[in-house]
């Protein structure tokens, strides 16, 4: 059993995003290419007595009652697991929210891995699966991490062994865009045959050229057409020397991909108004680690 456990939640992106169909359960199916980053929250999990659940938010203004989905993945938890004990939870809170990188799911998914290390129970990862779907949608992958291909609400996830040298530059202007208004705004009546993202992918390592033809996500025109704003910090990435810019997930953050972090730092400078990250491509944080040692307990 630990008794303090310190993990990293990454923010991720979506490297394309395609909405197929809309689903007789009022879900949508997608197909998109996730890849985690290596920067994202710290979350410190404490165990303390009485079952009792509290949460501690560092660097935002993000509630820590049960609407906040790391206070609610503990929960989910506790329900299944009797000989569950109370835990505190820190949250040290850099990925901007409602950005579309993810931040709340991430740090869903570093509860779901680490509170059961706290408390010393066995968690078998189909448990954990759909604990982290009942959740969220996004929160399955960050049980993986790294590049993944995902399908269905996307939770059929498919990892993609791929090594993306790639330097990323995050701008993001304070536009909080809520995802059941950015599925409402694209409207999507009909069915959509998905893309071969993986490949578009894999062929832009040798051309980079290819990506903008084969990556696409489909919220992007409706979502810049409402806040206009995006559509100017995309055009400005590409003047800044991006050969790929994208908006992720539902927006609002805007994403360029650069050779080097030099250029992705320079290329930062033109965005001083807004709040920027450069980073690179990775999991380099504990919950990988964490993900493999629950799925070898199986």
């Amino acid at each position: 059993m630990t008794q303090r456990l310190e993990l990293a939640a990454p923010a991720k992106i979506n490297l394309g995003l395609e909405i197929l169909r809309r689903r007789p359960d009022g879900f949508h199916d997608l197909n998109t290419l996730f890849a985690t980053l290596d920067f994202g929250d710290t979350i410190v999990l404490e165990s303390q007595g009485d079952r009792a659940i509290t949460c501690h938010v560092l660097g935002a203004e993000l509630a820590a009652d049960d609407s906040n989905l790391a206070v609610r993945a503990a929960r989910a938890l506790q329900r299944q697991f009797a000989d569950a004990g109370g835990l505190a939870i820190t949250i040290d809170k850099r990925i901007p929210m409602g950005a579309g990188l993810g931040g709340g799911s991430s740090d869903a998914a570093a509860v779901l891995m680490g509170a059961p290390l706290v408390w010393g129970i066995d968690v078998g990862a189909p448990l954990l699966r759909g604990l982290a779907l009942a959740l969220g949608s996004d929160v399955p992958f960050f049980l993986m991490g790294g590049v993944a291909l995902a399908g269905s609400r996307g939770e059929r996830l498919e990892r993609v062994d791929i090594d993306l040298p790639w330097h990323v530059l995050l701008v993001n202007p304070g536009i909080h865009v809520a995802t059941p208004a950015a599925f409402a705004s694209v409207g999507r009546t009909g069915e959509r045959t998905a893309s071969d993202l993986r490949a578009a992918l894999s062929a832009g390592l040798a051309d980079r050229t290819t990506l903008r033809a084969g990556l696409v996500n489909d919220f992007e025109e409706a979502v810049v057409a409402m806040y206009p704003e995006l559509g100017h910090i995309k055009r400005h990435l590409y003047e800044a020397g991006a050969f790929f810019a994208l908006m992720s997930g539902s927006g609002s953050t805007m994403f360029g991909l650069f050779e080097t972090r030099e250029d992705a730092e320079r290329a930062g400078t033109h965005f001083a108004r807004y709040w920027t990250k450069v980073a690179a491509f990775g999991a380099a944080h504990s919950s990988a680690s964490i993900a493999s040692s629950i799925d070898r307990s199986e």
